[in-house]
């Protein structure tokens, strides 16, 4: 299938940008929703961007902290992973594991808006390094997510939590390693045992 010039099943440049000849298409929001998959991609600022491969180790720790997660969120929450986030028209995101209000999630769509939210986790792998540890950081942030957390994975997990501040800005409220029970002072529910994400 081919929209705007692209051929949703195809070929994607450095970066995993997508390309027609020698140039890149930039998406409109009519032609990302025709696109029949949006799973294993993202679009920023109209470019589709391809998921990095997750790769074992990335897939078991997101699992367990889902499940480390949906343990211990209150009535009123779910833990759900691999949702499109609307950041804006031309730019869309998949965090890894998110809390939102039950009443966010609607079998007749597919995404999530910003205010929904209540916390986006992003389990960095390798070739997501900067993308997870600046610019999705960046980019919740500007949405108003509340909390982002950012999972590292090698060599083992490590949890970096923030909360949102004045200006759009997320302010570091822990780091736990091995050993450590994740106590983020701003979202106290949310508490587990780092060890719990070796799976």
């Amino acid at each position: 299938m081919r929209v705007g010039g692209i051929d949703a099943g195809a070929g994607t440049a450095r970066g995993g940008a997508s390309v027609v000849g020698d140039r890149m298409d930039v998406l409109t929001e009519a032609q990302w929703e025709a696109l029949p998959d949006t799973s294993e991609i993202e679009l920023v600022d109209g470019i589709v961007r391809t998921r990095v491969s997750w790769g074992d180790t990335h897939n078991l720790v997101r699992a367990a902290l889902r499940q480390a997660l949906a343990s211990v969120a209150p009535d009123g929450l779910v833990v759900t992973t691999n949702l499109e986030v609307r950041l804006a028209e031309a730019h869309r995101r998949r965090p890894d594991v998110l809390v939102v209000h039950d009443g966010a999630l609607d079998l007749d769509r597919w995404y999530l808006q910003p205010e929904e939210i209540v916390l986006a986790v992003e389990v960095v792998r390798p070739g997501s390094e900067t993308t997870d540890r600046k610019h999705k950081m960046l980019e919740y942030a500007d949405a108003d997510i509340g909390h982002y957390w950012r999972v590292e994975t090698l060599p083992g997990p490590v949890v970096h939590t923030y909360r949102l501040g004045e200006s759009s800005h997320y302010l570091e409220t822990g780091l736990f390693r091995a050993g450590d029970l994740v106590s983020d002072p701003t979202l106290r529910w949310a508490s587990f045992e780092v060890d719990d994400l070796h799976g």
